[in-house]
């Protein structure tokens, strides 16, 4: 089958290059990079789309990957130091929220992807699209994608730079950071050593005092060239070891690193990207992923050829990807081939983007997936669009190997429909944004407790119904940059051993305030985020935890254009919280930093 679709891929990019010579010369009025290129995939105005800069990372005060997913809106994060995490968007499950690494999946070690792998000082953006996006980023995507970039600078000159924080829990953090420039190529290299004591994640429950210390040293090496007018070439490297102790309650309270090395990540990304013409062009990536969790060890590879064409007013993409994802335990693999392809442009002042994949899994029928995005200007203030698609999430390993200890039957694919109308105004005062959405997803995953661990088990479970809205309010208020959102959603299963009762850990509300100015040298910042009560367990057999709101505070002055400080209070009100049952949360933390380039 890898075969024919292989030729099916070259077939469609000489019936683009054929094409081509007929098209409409002129640049695209609308940007779209289907797949692991340097920008979201779908028309800003249409997605629902959130992205966080360097400036925008680094005002937050988050020294790790998942301490920075609580201040972003719209998304549901339980766990932290010491403890496993979950990220759910739109109140979706952890697995339905796929996390890209430069255009990379990173594999699910157990029911989410492996987030403290990923260091905050070598992210160059953030983009979040919420959201169904399993026909642009294959299966996975049912809630949203999460999409890491690392630091490409584009600096015209070479430059260096160090970065230095020390703060409470005896967390320490140097980044180094060279960048060359040259005539057609560039390299960028970039070596950060993270230290923290930590707190006892199961300090609430078992009070025993004992701390989960993070040590991580990771490496990014990026380099670039153009090698010809048409023909580019690109090179990304990511090494990151850690050492992560972390509480479990089944293994008696701590499980250490030391025992089972923990959350390592080695990824290899190699890139050309060929300009046949002005309107066609081919890009290849193949990408090896090596990752290692509680001691399983798995492997990712993947290929990829897109092939793009540029008219005037819309753009063509078509491609090809194989992904092998490898249990390096039990030598297990999930492997499939899609095809994808997307198409936006303008038609009578309407944008559009339609998409469509078919995936072909070593394990499962071939199922396919589709979206339908529009827009509209309704006059020079307000827009409307609208969207509608579906989406799928493959059993990982964690999941199948459950089944098959337990000797129960294989588990079908998740399939979901999503529909999606929103609102957006910009006026003098600001701008605002209302967006409602409904999801339905059917044979979701759940876990099954038997009379034994032998016994548990997942299983295809009913039908889970979600409804939400999100609204978002940006204005100037009093000189400050006033940034504000809302976000409602229930997640009801409607069919299954569950049945009528609200999903787990989702917050029905939640809302977030930031405040941010800039007054010649300072910098100043500020951030609320409160999130109301959830259930603890699917059966509401663990009662409940409880509401919180949290103030994180940061501020910077720079003393010139190369040296600057930095001084953040998180939580800074000492709110002692839970978000999942018995285990402990950080409490305030102040760190102080400063970053010099030379």
């Amino acid at each position: 089958m890898f075969t024919k679709n292989l030729i099916l891929a070259a077939s469609l990019s000489a019936i683009l290059f054929t094409n081509s010579a007929n098209a409409v010369i002129g640049p695209i009025k609308i940007s779209l990079n289907t797949e692991y290129r340097t920008s979201s995939p779908v028309i800003g105005p249409i997605a629902t789309t959130i992205k966080l800069d360097k400036a925008a990372i680094k005002r937050t005060g988050a020294k790790t990957f998942t301490e920075l997913l609580q201040y972003i809106p719209s998304i549901s994060y339980e766990g932290g130091q010491g403890s496993l995490n979950a990220v759910r968007i739109r109140g979706n499950e952890a697995s339905h929220t796929l996390l890209l690494l430069d255009g990379m999946k990173v594999t699910i070690t157990a029911t989410q992807p492996n987030l403290d792998v990923i260091p905050v000082d070598q992210i160059e953006r953030i983009e979040i699209s919420k959201g169904p996006f399993s026909s642009l980023y294959g299966p996975g995507a049912i809630g949203g994608v999460i999409h890491v970039f690392t630091d490409k600078n584009a600096d015209s000159i070479s430059r260096s730079k160090v970065d230095f924080s020390y703060g409470t829990h005896g967390t320490s953090k140097v980044n180094l950071n060279t960048y060359v420039k040259g005539e057609t190529s560039y390299l960028d290299v970039s070596l950060t050593d993270f230290h923290t004591d930590g707190i006892d994640a199961l300090g609430l429950a078992v009070n025993n005092g004992e701390k989960d210390s993070i040590d991580r040293q990771t490496l990014g090496i990026n380099f670039g060239s153009q090698v010809t007018d048409k023909t580019s070439i690109s090179l990304n490297i990511m090494n990151t070891n850690a050492d992560i102790q972390y509480d479990d309650p089944n293994e008696g309270g701590i499980y250490a690193s030391a025992v089972l090395p923990d959350n390592n990540l080695k990824q290899i990304g190699f890139g050309v990207s060929q300009q046949i013409n002005d309107n066609f062009k081919i890009n290849f990536d193949l990408i090896d992923q090596d990752t290692q969790r509680r001691g399983s060890k798995y492997k990712l590879n993947t290929m990829s050829i897109i092939n793009e064409l540029d008219f005037d007013n819309s753009k063509l993409s078509v491609g090809l990807l194989n992904s092998v994802d490898k249990d390096l335990g039990n030598s297990k693999q999930i492997k499939h081939t899609d095809i994808f392809s997307q198409w936006q442009g303008l038609i009578i002042d309407n944008e559009l983007s339609i998409g469509a994949r078919i995936v072909d899994h070593d394990k499962f029928s071939t199922h396919r997936t589709y979206n339908f995005n529009w827009a509209r200007d309704l006059s020079s203030t307000l827009r409307v669009n609208g969207s509608y698609g579906t989406a799928s999430n493959l059993p990982n390993h964690y999941q199948n190997s459950q089944n098959i200890v337990a000797l129960k039957t294989a588990l079908k694919p998740e399939l979901s429909k999503n529909l999606e109308l929103g609102l957006a105004g910009d006026y003098g005062w600001g701008n605002v944004a209302l967006k409602v959405y409904k999801s339905k997803i059917t044979d979701a995953f759940e876990y099954v407790y038997g009379a034994g661990t032998v016994l548990a088990h997942y299983k295809n479970e009913g039908i889970v119904n979600i409804k939400g809205a999100e609204l978002s309010i940006g204005t100037d208020l009093l000189g400050w940059d006033l940034n504000t959102t809302l976000d409602v959603v229930k997640a009801i299963q409607t069919e299954g051993s569950n049945a009528g009762l609200r999903k787990a850990r989702r917050p029905n509300r939640s809302i977030s305030l930031n405040l941010s100015k800039t007054s010649g040298k300072w910098k100043r910042n500020i951030n609320w985020t409160a999130k109301s009560r959830t259930q603890d367990k699917a059966d509401h057999s663990n009662g409940e935890n409880g509401g919180y709101g949290l103030l994180n505070l940061s501020t910077s002055y720079d003393f010139t254009e190369d040296l600057s400080v930095y001084l953040n209070r998180n939580n800074a009100l000492d709110k002692t919280y839970e978000m999942a049952k018995g285990y402990n949360t950080l409490g305030k933390t102040t760190t102080l930093g400063l970053t010099y380039n030379f």
